[in-house]
């Protein structure tokens, strides 16, 4: 696979190579650790979405959201204990990558207070529902390439969203990977081309001397 072995570490910007002891491991999770101020974890998103949003002191409606990418529920498949043992076995790097920071975000929530935490994810969860139902006109979970464009996720075997293109902010949260990207970047560009042009003038006017009197 080009990705590599242990994907959670290849995501992270770590190669095989850096990962050939245990000892290796704990030395890229430790250098890891102070990268990042939060990892959040995938199964317990809600509680990473109110850390998230207290270490960013925003609120917490900013961290509403849309869950994107769901696989079609006749697509899952379960692992049984033996694939799961054999799974665990060949990736343990990215198993001690995994345990090491659930552990950590355990104890951040518990810092955070765990009767504030159960209140913050109820408030979160109650306004993601509203988002649904402002937003969701119809659950896809067969043909998605019946969707606008925009809301075409990436692989049919996933869920998709008919959304309700009458509320404009409505179509942020259906948005594919690729096309919310395609926004950002559009976006970045427009600034860049109202800024450069200020900054470039800012500096001729630094480097041009005063004209004599």
């Amino acid at each position: 696979d080009y990705l590599g072995r242990n994907q959670q570490f290849w995501d992270l910007g770590r190669f095989s190579g850096q990962l050939n002891t245990v000892q290796d491991v704990k030395t890229q999770i430790a250098e890891i650790e102070k990268e990042f101020d939060l990892v959040m974890i995938s199964e317990d998103i809600d509680a990473s979405l109110v850390l998230l949003a207290d270490q960013l002191c925003w609120p917490l409606s900013k961290m509403t959201s849309l869950k994107l990418n769901a696989r079609k529920k006749s697509l899952v498949e379960t692992l049984s204990p033996e694939a799961r043992k054999i799974l665990k076995e060949w990736l343990w790097a990215d198993e001690m990558l995994y345990s090491h920071f659930k552990q950590l975000l355990h104890t951040k929530k518990v810092h955070f207070g765990t009767t504030k935490m159960e209140k913050k994810v109820a408030d979160l969860r109650k306004m993601n529902s509203e988002v649904q139902r402002t937003c969701i006109e119809k659950k896809i979970d067969k043909d998605t390439s019946v969707l606008n464009v925009d809301f075409k996720p990436w692989s049919k075997d996933v869920v998709g969203f008919k959304m309700n293109e009458t509320v404009p902010w409505c179509r942020y949260y259906g948005m594919s990977e690729n096309r919310f990207i395609d926004l950002l970047r559009q976006r970045q560009k427009d600034r860049w081309q109202v800024w450069e042009p200020q900054q470039m003038s800012q500096m001729q006017d630094a480097i041009t001397p005063p004209h004599p009197t």
